[in-house]
């Protein structure tokens, strides 16, 4: 559900288990492109009707284009850094420090005055923001959303636009790691796979279905409280 919602996945696979104190599993990483295909697979059943509509209106296939527009920064960007910034970034004072600080950007975006859709200015924008989602914390979701809502796109068509645009990265960058995966870690990781996958994909589909627009100001204030938890715990530790 994490990944539907603009609070990063990518954030809570780091977080909850430094939190809770759990190991580091070797395949962490195998294990979340597993549970975001299973996600993006969810999504897709969910719009299905809405996905295979697009094609047949001039909309629709507006839509689409901009949609493919907005794809080439992000591949581009997740093929040349993304081992650099998996490297360099996600350290737990990192993650809090963007969840924070993208969670203000989200409510501060959300209060500007919805005056039009989505069209190719905001698409660049929205573009830009997902290349800045690579940094785990951001949220691709919530990044781009935030751009469109601060460029005066209407909430509805920016929370759709946004999931829109994020299938495809998100199914290519899970695809690829997949692919790239060690086949005995595989093979080690399928029990696990077998059940997150198909839950990843329910709660992907409900949240999709169930959850209103209206959840961006509330998504900010759950990132803010979760980034001033790993705070905490990091002054509770003090220095290493």
């Amino acid at each position: 559900m994490a990944e539907v919602l603009p609070v990063s996945s990518s954030a809570h696979l780091t977080l909850l288990p430094w939190l809770r104190s759990w190991p580091v599993e070797p395949g962490r990483t195998t294990l979340a492109a597993g549970l975001h295909a299973g996600s993006c697979a969810g999504i897709c059943w969910a719009l299905r009707g809405e996905l295979a509509a697009l094609p047949r209106t001039a909309g629709g296939r507006r839509t689409l284009a901009l949609v493919a527009a907005t794809t080439v920064p992000a591949a581009a960007a997740g093929w040349l850094a993304a081992d650099a910034v998996e490297d360099r970034l996600g350290a737990p004072g990192q993650v809090a420090g963007l969840l924070a600080g993208a969670g203000v950007l989200l409510a501060l975006a959300d209060r500007r005055p919805q005056r039009h859709p989505v069209g190719p200015r905001e698409a660049a924008l929205a573009a830009v923001a997902q290349v800045l989602a690579l940094a785990p914390g951001v949220s691709r979701g919530g990044a781009t959303t935030t751009a469109l809502r601060a460029a005066g796109v209407g909430r509805e068509d920016a929370v759709r636009f946004s999931l829109l645009m994020s299938l495809p990265i998100s199914a290519g960058a899970a695809g690829l790691t997949l692919v790239r995966a060690d086949r005995d870690l595989l093979r080690r990781l399928g029990p696990a796979l077998a059940a997150g996958a198909p839950a990843a994909a329910l709660a992907a589909a409900l949240a999709v279905t169930r959850v209103p627009a209206a959840v961006l100001g509330p998504a900010a204030v759950y990132r803010l409280v979760l980034a001033a938890t790993v705070a905490h715990r990091l002054r509770a530790k003090g220095p290493a």
